[in-house]
């Protein structure tokens, strides 16, 4: 069966050499084509026929041979690579009922085609030649020479245009279907959470396909280990909330004093594991609806107001997406009561851009280094020193924030703001997630 699967699926070794196997073939069978069947390169000789002809006023051969007619009064001598050649320029003058002695012939040296013997009508001129005939005004000369024959250049090129259609149709076959899957590999690799993506279809070459096989092996491994891993997070945060309780009641046996630091402590602890939870759950099992951005954020602003904190929404667009309304309230407010916490005040803004919605938290606090905004998100991180969760909490709150974001295809983004290159004067946090189509 895997022998058969071989054959019908060859590698990708095995489709690039046949490939260029293929190139070869058909560009050497192509080139074999043109020399022995083709027509020559250059235009075919003239016959002594021919140039014959050409003394009675005659036209050349069509499309091959360019001719120049002129007279002198003096006949023509061989310069350089010339030489003169009665045997055939008394063909030619028989041919043409001339004296022979009234005809001069210069070719070129050396005259390879004086081999022919076959009679006068087999003898050829090629490359150049000069005939002059004696005439009572002087000598009137004819010089012709062979042009290029456009025929075989252009049935060489058709060829050659042909053949590199032929091949490139399979090129591109072979190429989409070795580049397809592991385009799928990168776009899987490349997702926020591979772990929770589709596991890739098993397509392409032998080697494509073990590379795939691997890589849902690998995400299915991940997977299993992120979830025991929460699973047991889950587990201890919620075991620790029975004790916690019974601390809280022996705590009442205490002095007023203590006491109260003591119950601080334990409520600190409670907010803690709390937070550990939501994190840990995340937010993907609610169920996903319409829900109108700018309504959550309005409201949201209203109940924090009533609490006596200073927020304001400045803009609102109609912002409609698809999710889970109270993972995103949740998301908002925690962008919100952290501009709250570090910088006094929150002020909050809708656009739209892109087909995406962007809810836009600033405050006028100090701001954060920019060494540091990259691991804002990071769990348990605070950019805030100290643990004092008057002044930070535990960590987990932009964690929590950029989880949900991600679980409705969005991100958060995060920069100071600056004037003119001074130093920041506040912060600004953006929601940004894709609207509902």
């Amino acid at each position: 069966m895997k022998a058969r699967l071989a054959r019908i699926n060859p590698s990708i070794l095995t489709r690039i050499v046949a490939l260029v196997a293929a190139t070869l073939l058909l560009a050497l069978g192509a080139m074999m084509l043109v020399t022995f069947r083709g027509p020559p390169p250059h235009s075919r000789p003239m016959s002594l026929t021919q140039a014959a002809n050409l003394l009675r006023g005659g036209l050349p051969p069509q499309g091959a041979w360019t001719v120049t007619r002129y007279t002198s009064d003096r006949a023509p001598v061989p310069e350089g690579d010339q030489q003169a050649d009665p045997r055939v320029a008394a063909r030619i003058a028989t041919l043409a009922d001339i004296a022979p002695d009234a005809l001069r012939l210069l070719r070129p040296l050396p005259p390879s085609d004086r081999a022919m013997t076959a009679g006068p009508e087999r003898l050829e001129l090629r490359h150049e030649f000069q005939i002059a005939r004696r005439t009572a005004d002087g000598w009137a000369i004819i010089q012709a020479r062979q042009g290029a024959n456009a025929r075989w250049y252009a049935i060489t090129l058709a060829l050659m245009a042909g053949i590199f259609i032929l091949l490139l149709l399979p090129a591109y076959w072979v190429a989409r279907r070795i580049t397809q899957p592991i385009r799928l590999l990168a776009d899987g690799a490349a997702t926020e959470r591979p772990e929770r993506a589709d596991p890739l279809p098993l397509t392409g070459p032998p080697e494509v396909r073990a590379v795939g096989a691997a890589y849902n092996q690998m995400r299915a491994r991940i997977a299993d280990y992120l979830n025991e891993r929460t699973a047991m997070l889950v587990a201890i945060a919620h075991d620790l909330r029975t004790p916690m309780t019974r601390l809280s009641f022996r705590l009442e046996a205490l002095p007023e004093g203590p006491r109260a630091k003591a119950q601080a402590d334990v409520q600190e602890m409670r907010a803690m594991v709390t937070d550990l939870l939501d994190f840990m759950r995340g937010h993907d099992g609610a169920a996903r609806v319409r829900i109108d951005l700018s309504a959550i954020a309005e409201t949201l602003a209203d109940d924090l107001s009533d609490m006596g904190q200073d927020v304001v929404v400045t803009h609102s667009a109609r912002a409609v997406v698809r999710g889970d309304a109270v993972a995103l309230r949740r998301c908002i407010a925690n962008l919100v009561e952290n501009a709250v916490r570090y910088g006094g005040s929150a002020r909050v803004a809708i656009t739209i851009a892109s087909r995406r919605a962007h809810v836009v938290v600033e405050d006028d606090g100090p701001g954060v280094p920019d060494a540091t905004i990259e691991r804002l998100c990071e769990p348990f991180y605070r950019g805030e020193a100290s643990r004092n969760r008057e002044t930070g909490g535990v960590g987990l709150g932009l964690s929590i924030a950029r989880s949900i974001a991600e679980s409705h295809g969005g991100r958060l983004a995060f920069a100071n703001r600056t004037e003119d290159g001074q130093a920041p004067r506040g912060f600004r946090a953006t929601l940004i997630v894709p609207l509902d189509r």
